[in-house]
């Protein structure tokens, strides 16, 4: 194995600043890599912003000339997480988007849409097959033309795994799969951006017109994006990209409260101030949380200057006592973050008489119950040092609080493809720097992993950049100091795709143009089209 690590390799700070910065940019600093020319093809499974990084970077590399890559996405349309996971009224985040397009267009660069890649489980008589955890793909996709992860390989030099994170995090509490209205942020995240894999499912389930309160358990970026959403005026979301369909039962909510629920203090928060401040100026929207919890966190910020990242925790506490714009004894709306608190079972509204909402549709279904309350641990903070480091410990107290719907933000989790060594505990493809290897630390030749599936689901797009460049200098200094060998044949795409349509680049590109005439005639972006067939149908 080669001496060369990531670190070594890792893109310099100057080369992703900004989002929109070429991916070929280096500093002066890090190594000199060069592919040397020769006709290596690269594959990538995933065609979110780490597929996408990826490809730019090794397409801008020195003695790139001959390279090729082949990128290969579940859904007709690409971006992933740019598209599907970023709020729709945050348009500067998907600036990206433009530089996956230029990427696109490079004649090297290949976009297999509708294509979900499988594995093979490994054979008695495979090294790994002992030690690697076998995971089950997610139910294929019906409309998707199926290919094998073993019939890539012979095709590609290298193979960059880089599918993202498409489970969640449970919270593991009685009520959370039995009672209605439960969901997970990533699927009502999806149902309002318009992902054709949640757009169908969550439609029937979701009626704000009967909804009140909404209680989101977990206090990341993800968690204040959904709460904003809901409680934000419809008006203000119409010129953005939200599905004309989201967009009426919006409308329609009755949502007035929204508690974000989380474990730790305010000093543990894990939002950004940015989203903090978004909803602080909300109009008519007011906030409110406990006033002591956040005095007793000023006070630990006074005492301990240099905490890790002071300066943020001191501007979102800063934020949190000025307050909302709005008033609450004139607010139409309102939101709160709720601290120390784990949900230990969400109760039927039947069980507590609490005031819920009737959903008709999920009625007629599925079993009557659903949620009318949470149930909490009340909790402390525990530790030494670094107060922003504090772990929280239950008291042995609990309470519980009234609500009509309960959204999870508790984090994602990767899913494994079957042969693959798969850590089942973090939820990423085993690696080492980006190296996929077995259990026992030995590296699968050829393989490499980035982004969310290797190292977990945390950061931003930026983060995602940063990761993606120093795994695309790894894979290409593997593949610059392999031995010489024949080129290898290119895929024979047009055999291993059956009876179902692979969509091009240049296939999402009408897509594209007919998203934005729709959009154009409602006066918005773009109006996404939010299921495959109907895309299959147009490009047919």
């Amino acid at each position: 194995m080669l001496s060369t690590t990531r670190r070594q390799l890792r893109a310099a700070p100057t080369a992703g600043r900004q989002l929109s910065t070429s991916a070929t940019t280096r500093s002066s600093a890090a190594p000199a890599l060069t592919l040397g020319t020769r006709p290596f093809r690269v594959g990538i499974i995933g065609g979110g912003p780490a597929g996408f990084y990826a490809a730019s970077r090794l397409l801008g590399l020195a003695g790139s000339e001959n390279t090729k890559v082949d990128l290969f996405e579940l859904l007709p349309t690409p971006f992933g997480l740019a598209r599907f996971g970023v709020a729709p009224d945050h348009p500067e985040v998907k600036n990206c988007e433009h530089k996956f397009e230029e990427t696109a267009r490079d004649p090297r660069f290949r976009f297999f849409g509708n294509v979900q890649v499988g594995g093979v489980a490994p054979s008695p008589s495979s090294p790994s097959s002992s030690t690697s955890t076998v995971v089950p793909n997610l139910s294929p996709s019906p409309l998707a033309a199926q290919i094998t992860l073993s019939s890539l390989q012979p095709h590609y030099d290298a193979i960059l795994l880089t599918y993202g994170a498409s489970l969640d995090r449970l919270l593991g509490i009685p009520g959370e799969d039995t009672l209605s209205n439960v969901f997970s942020a990533r699927s009502f995240v999806n149902w309002y951006n318009g992902h054709p894999y949640h757009s169908s499912l969550l439609a029937p389930l979701i009626n704000l017109s009967k909804l009140e309160h909404v209680t989101v358990v977990g206090q990341g970026n993800v968690a204040l994006d959904v709460a904003r959403i809901l409680l934000k005026d419809p008006a203000a979301l119409e010129e953005f990209d939200v599905p004309e369909g989201v967009l009426d039962e919006l409308r329609r909510s009755k949502v007035k409260r929204v508690e974000i629920v989380g474990r730790r203090g305010p000093l543990q928060l894990a939002c950004t101030t940015k989203e903090v401040r978004e909803l602080m100026n909300l109009p008519g929207v007011g906030f409110e949380t406990d006033a002591a919890l956040l005095k007793e966190a000023m006070v630990q910020m006074e005492e301990n200057p240099g905490m890790d990242m002071a300066r943020m925790r001191k501007r979102a506490l800063g934020l949190l006592e000025k307050g909302s714009k709005t008033k609450m004894s004139s607010a139409e709306r309102s939101w709160s973050f709720e601290f120390l608190k784990s949900p230990l079972e969400l109760l039927a509204a039947d069980a507590t008489g609490a005031s819920s909402s009737s959903n008709d549709a999920l009625d007629l279904l599925a079993p009557p119950s659903r949620v009318g309350a949470v149930h909490y641990g009340i909790n402390e903070l525990v530790g030494s040092g670094d107060p922003s480091r504090l772990s929280a410990r239950s008291t042995g107290q609990t309470t519980t609080s009234s609500t009509d719907m309960v959204l999870k933000s508790v984090g994602y989790r990767s899913i494994g493809l079957p042969g693959l060594p798969f850590d089942e505990r973090r939820g990423i493809v085993r690696n080492q720097e980006g190296r996929v290897i077995d259990e026992a630390g030995q590296t699968l030749p050829g393989l490499y992993t980035s982004g969310w599936l290797a190292r977990g689901p945390n950061g931003v797009i930026a983060t995602t950049m940063f990761d993606a460049f120093a795994t695309a200098d790894l894979l290409a200094a593997d593949l610059s100091s392999s031995s010489p060998s024949e080129a290898r044949p290119e895929l024979p795409i047009e055999q291993l795709r059956g009876d179902r349509q692979v969509v091009s680049w240049e296939d999402w590109e009408k897509l594209d143009r007919e998203e934005r005439r729709r959009g154009e005639e409602k006066g918005k972006l773009r109006e996404k089209m939010t299921e495959v067939k109907e895309m299959l149908e147009i490009l047919a």
